[in-house]
């Protein structure tokens, strides 16, 4: 769940009002396809390509518009296809849902497996966060339960200890954004609220296995707490196009928070997403994500800043998915990748 309104509403809402008008007279919108996002997903915060399945992509809500909260609801991952269309959907039960806010996927031992990052803080109060590892259901339809196989607990490297009032730990971040790097067998996280942003790694080996045999909340507690990496900051994303730069100086404080990205198959192609735009970094044979997150390659700016919060190539790497939080028509939208950025 996120708030991206931190100016007064009136001023923001005649920027993206005029920002609307200018881009729907330029014609722009016709380089962009919408569809409409099944009714039950009403706060989509992330989005992944199906490994079993063409054409499928998975998606989930956040925690039902309680930022920061301790209240349960129910965790639902959903199967969509390409135009929106429900395809499954998939109970985690009894994982608890405090704040899922990405996911992502990969082959992991030989088994196409769903990441689900738990990892929304938007007041910096959790004292750690939680990574689950879910096997792809090999059929869909209807509704099915499935069990996590693993999970990973971590904290940042600048959290401190703190009274236990203030939730045993302080130094907390709010993150939106997971990929899983195949290559490097680590997984990415960037965080949203903070300028600039902050890339970290954990390494795949931190997930603690998890069974049927004892309960999952006791399994949970007991699951020791890893320290993520430090890798480096985010660096100023530069306007996509003359329409962003104008509007820039309005929204630009906003519009830049990273909500979530997807990396390209062969580990190549990292897309990260914004509220206005996606940016494109490339790593080269050789280089580390240090050198690949230098600069942005290349830029998509979106037809309107609203709350885009996933992300996800399709499997050939030719388009990209988005889904934003809401309900209605233009609740997913794909895009072509650049063609000079598809694979050679």
């Amino acid at each position: 769940m996120t708030n991206i309104v931190r100016m007064p509403l009136a001023g923001f809402r005649s920027a993206v009002f005029l920002w609307a008008l200018t881009i729907s007279a330029s014609g722009s919108a016709a380089d962009y396809q919408f569809a409409a996002l099944p009714l039950v997903v009403d706060e989509a915060s992330g989005l992944t390509a199906s490994l079993r399945h063409p054409g499928v992509y998975w998606t989930h809500d956040d925690n039902i518009n309680l930022p920061a909260s301790s209240r349960r609801s129910d965790p639902l991952l959903f199967a969509i296809d390409g135009q929106g269309n429900l395809k499954s959907t998939l109970n985690l039960a009894p994982v608890r849902q405090r704040d899922w806010e990405a996911i992502t996927s990969g082959e992991i031992d030989g088994q196409p497996t769903l990441i689900v990052g738990d990892i929304g803080d938007n007041r910096n109060s959790w004292p750690d966060y939680r990574l689950w590892f879910v096997p792809e259901p090999a059929v869909l339809g209807g509704t099915q339960n499935a069990d996590p196989t693993a999970l990973i607990r971590f904290r940042y490297p600048d959290q401190v200890p703190a009274p236990k009032r203030q939730g045993g730990w302080s130094g907390g971040h709010d993150a939106e954004s997971l990929v899983l790097d195949s290559q490097d067998r680590q997984l990415l996280l960037l965080t949203k609220r903070e300028h600039p942003a902050r890339f970290f790694t954990i390494p795949l080996s931190a997930r603690h296995p998890v069974t049927n045999g004892e309960r999952l909340s006791v399994q949970d507690r007991h699951t020791p707490v890893v320290t993520a990496r430090f890798i480096g900051f985010l660096p100023t994303l530069p306007a996509p196009d003359l329409l962003a730069w104008l509007f820039h100086p309005v929204v630009g404080a906003y519009a830049d928070q990273p909500t979530d990205m997807t990396l390209s198959d062969d580990g190549r192609l990292l897309a990260v997403l914004t509220y206005g735009a996606v940016y494109f970094f490339e790593r080269k044979p050789g280089m580390d994500w240090q050198g690949a997150l230098a600069k942005p390659v290349d830029s998509i700016g979106l037809p309107l800043i609203d709350q885009w919060e996933g992300i996800s190539f399709s499997r050939d790497q030719r388009q990209l998915l988005i889904v934003r939080e809401g309900t209605g028509e233009r609740t997913l939208m794909r895009l072509d990748v650049p063609t000079t950025l598809r694979a050679r």
